[in-house]
């Protein structure tokens, strides 16, 4: 019995970890610095329908904070600029789709990351270190593996996966958009496939070093002589 409620626990560890890295890196990148050091790169490229530097920074920026501060629907249909209205209807639908995307995986991050530390110290202190060790380095083991498929299939088939991605978290369509729609010129192809890279190089890495932690801990826990009482 105890047997298989230490692999029980330690399974579902391995599973948590993709999820806390990942979405993790996403709320990385969902901020005002992410988006300073994207729009200040020289191959990023400039809005051709009018556009100026901070203008396209100041509605992103507001763009983002709508979506991680939840704020209410209304914060972008009322955004207006030289007195005409920045986004359109769908826009402003798709929007408040993404927020609530957003703040529905933030909060199944949040869940796992409380799960997750409720199970190590359940291992911890049940004794079983080498099975939190081992979670932790085929959780981060996973976490890489994961990434590194979904970085080469974004590399080799970047409309495939681009398509994929939004076909499971919205409604068929409704993330198309004109080249001269706002969205579009606040966030073009190349903000969401620096985006996509970006988070899979921090998961890649991130899942690596747990993973090395995991197994350097292992290791170290199997090297320790057992303590038998007399």
């Amino acid at each position: 019995m105890r047997t298989r409620l230490t692999q029980t626990l330690r399974v579902s560890i391995l599973l948590l970890i993709p999820i806390l890295v990942v979405v993790g890196g996403v709320s990385l990148l969902a901020t005002d610095e992410y988006l300073a050091f994207e729009y200040g790169k020289t191959s990023f490229p400039p809005d051709s329908f009018g556009f100026t530097q901070r203008e396209r920074f100041v509605l992103a920026s507001t763009n983002i904070h709508y979506v991680r501060a939840h704020l209410p629907n209304d914060e972008l249909s009322k955004q207006t600029l030289n007195g005409v209205p920045v986004y359109n209807a769908r826009e402003v639908g798709h929007m408040a789709d993404v927020q609530a995307v957003f703040q529905s995986v933030f909060r199944v991050w949040q869940a796992a990351f409380i799960l997750l530390l409720i199970l190590g110290i359940a291992l911890w202190r049940m004794g079983d270190r080498v099975a939190l060790a081992s979670a932790l380095q085929s959780g981060g083991l996973l976490t890489s593996g994961m990434l590194l498929s979904i970085a080469l299939l974004a590399l080799f088939a970047w409309q495939t996966w681009f398509n994929l991605f939004h076909r499971l978290f919205f409604v068929q369509g409704s993330w198309l958009f004109e080249y001269s729609d706002t969205l579009i010129r606040l966030f073009p192809l190349e903000f969401w496939s620096d985006a996509t890279f970006a988070i899979s190089i921090f998961s890649l890495v991130g899942g690596l070093l747990i993973a090395f932690i995991g197994w350097r801990w292992r290791i170290m826990l199997e090297k320790i002589p057992l303590k038998i009482k007399p």
